[in-house]
């Protein structure tokens, strides 16, 4: 019998991006082994009869609406579905990444040869562009992290069974992602790290440039406030904001006296700097809303 595996995407304004990511579905190595149903929930409130249309014949596709505007209510959306349906597998992806095409099978063998329950993987920008390479999450392949993000995760139907979803307040601010997956940790499902499985990110002109690297650093720095009190109380959240603070300055501290070498090492440390900036700002109650 076929695995069945859900692909879950929210989408907003981005058909063009969204019809690279399904053509790149049906190029998985392997792609008729698997039982594939796409969970498509769209944030906007143009058509999309005629690109579904386009799909139909090719993709299982179970599309819903989801008007209330920001990143966390299509997402629980998402969840409402899944929780309703019998499946092996489920993948959260961006609807601008497309995948390499042995993504699938390496997720599915990776989940089953360790017992874990959630694998993430990295994305990466088709880019060259030095402050999108920056932002990369990446790690040695098998490391067990506390947490996923929903560009590229993959995970089993057990995951989902309880009442944890995506916390509203940051539905503006991001780092939901963050935060649902890592309070999954905290009730004891097992991450594993797939460097193998890879997603890659399409250009997009809008993130290839210092002010988006800014305002994102400075978001994570702020978000991480939020995050943390929420996991582990405002005691033990601040202890551990504390760390972070830290890891970031230590950060800093380390790029410092690399700058002569590469100016990547410029971007990290700058990186570093702007994310103790938003620990701070979020520390005083300040939020940037991106979303």
């Amino acid at each position: 019998m076929k695995n069945k595996v859900l692909f879950c995407t929210c989408t907003r304004n981005r058909k063009l991006q969204l019809s690279k990511n399904f053509n790149s579905i049906l190029s998985l190595k392997n792609y008729a082994k698997y039982n594939i149903e796409i969970i498509l929930v769209s944030n906007d409130l143009s058509s999309y009869n005629n690109f579904l249309d386009k799909f139909r014949n090719k993709l299982k596709i179970d599309f819903y609406r989801e008007i209330k505007p920001g990143v966390v209510y299509p997402r629980n959306k998402i969840l409402e579905v899944i929780r309703k349906k019998k499946f092996d597998f489920a993948a959260f992806i961006d609807d601008d990444c497309i995948f390499d095409k042995n993504w699938l099978n390496s997720m599915v063998n990776t989940i089953r040869e360790n017992d874990v329950d959630v694998v993430a993987g990295p994305q990466k920008s088709i880019s060259s562009n030095i402050f999108l390479k920056a932002m990369e999450r990446n790690y040695s392949h098998g490391t067990n992290i506390k947490w996923a993000s929903t560009n590229n995760v993959f995970f089993k139907s057990n995951v989902i069974r309880n009442k944890i979803n995506f916390n509203k307040k940051l539905n503006k601010i991001g780092g939901e992602d963050q935060l649902f997956f890592h309070t999954l940790f905290k009730i004891g499902k097992k991450f594993f790290w797939n460097s193998k499985a890879i997603v890659y990110e399409l250009s997009n002109n809008k993130r290839e440039n210092f002010k988006w690297f800014y305002r994102r650093n400075l978001r994570y720095g702020a978000s991480s406030i939020i995050i943390y009190r929420k996991l582990y109380g405002n005691f033990f959240g601040n202890f551990i904001i504390l760390i972070k603070l830290f890891k970031d300055f230590f950060g800093i501290l380390r790029n410092l006296f690399k700058i002569f070498i590469d100016k990547k090492y410029l971007i990290l440390l700058l990186m570093y700097a702007i994310r103790v900036l938003g620990i701070f700002m979020g520390l005083f109650g300040y939020q940037l809303k991106e979303y």
